[in-house]
């Protein structure tokens, strides 16, 4: 008999960008099987009420999936205070330079628990006991579950970039450490909400609300001028302007999906405010 899976949307408070809990509520039934919940979010929204949406689902027997920038959780809760069954997300922020559509990999972590753990693909490592009392090594263990000893019905499937892409993401986390990987979040909070308070000085520009990290959207609406025609004039200058918005959210408007990092100064900040100031005054 063949299964039917159906996926459901559910909608966000335009105010805040936050999810509408009502409909989540209305949408959610003991035929659900597990809720997917981004925070920080597309958008940059960092969701408020991310434990209750977990809470939530749990009442109607749901597993919850959090999707999650790593280098937000030196600053931001992690998925597992969240109420989380699952967290992934990807690890191309750790260290992993882009190049020609390539340099990404992702993560998947759950609950400490054997339902979850038998269903991981590849190869995992678990401590083991020796010939020797109290001295303890590492093997394979659920070996036949993988492509490797069972090829037909493995679970996986690994390419070796993926491999180097994680011993990157191995040097980078190391280096960075526990406060380092705080001082990142930090510095991304600082710096993004600099440039989003600059451009909102901006005449016609406005920032859409609510706590965000990384991504905020910029609306150039009451600008009279298309983001199309803004970033055109802006890399006619050097500088690269936000992701248009308008073709798959038009009830936004003129609207650009804006991103700051920690490789983004203050100079850089400010040039871009100032040449979006000059170029809206013409």
């Amino acid at each position: 008999m063949a299964s039917h899976i159906a996926v459901r949307f559910v909608e966000a408070d335009p105010a805040t960008g936050m999810l509408d809990l009502a409909d989540l509520e209305a949408k959610l039934s003991p035929r659900t099987a597990a809720l997917y919940l981004e925070t920080p979010g597309y958008l940059g929204t960092i969701e408020a009420n991310a434990r209750e949406i977990a809470a939530l689902a749990r009442a109607a027997g749901a597993q919850t999936i959090v999707g999650a920038d790593p280098v937000s959780l030196g600053v931001l809760a992690p998925p597992s205070e969240l109420g989380a069954d699952f967290a992934v997300g990807p690890t191309q922020p750790l260290g992993v330079h882009m190049n020609c559509g390539g340099g990404t990999g992702g993560y998947i972590a759950t609950r400490d628990d054997e339902r979850y753990a038998r269903q991981y693909p590849t190869l995992m490592i678990s401590i083991a006991e020796t010939l020797r009392e109290g001295e303890f090594g590492f093997g394979l263990s659920l070996f036949h579950q993988t492509s490797y000893g069972l090829r037909e019905k493995g679970n996986d499937w690994t390419g070796n970039s993926v491999y180097m892409w994680a011993v990157a993401n191995a040097a980078y986390m190391a280096l960075l450490g526990p406060q380092g990987f705080r001082e990142l979040g930090e510095v991304i909070l600082e710096r993004s909400e600099y440039a989003a308070r600059r451009l909102a000085t901006l005449p016609g520009v406005s920032i859409r609300p609510g706590p965000f990290f990384k991504e905020f959207v910029v609306d150039f609406t009451a600008t009279g001028k298309t983001v199309r025609d803004i970033n055109k004039a802006l890399l006619a200058r050097g500088i690269f302007g936000g992701k248009n918005l308008f073709g798959e959210l038009p009830q936004f408007g003129q609207s650009a999906l804006y991103c700051v990092t920690e490789i983004h100064s203050r100079a850089d900040l400010d040039r871009l405010a100032d040449t979006l100031r000059e170029m809206l005054a013409r």
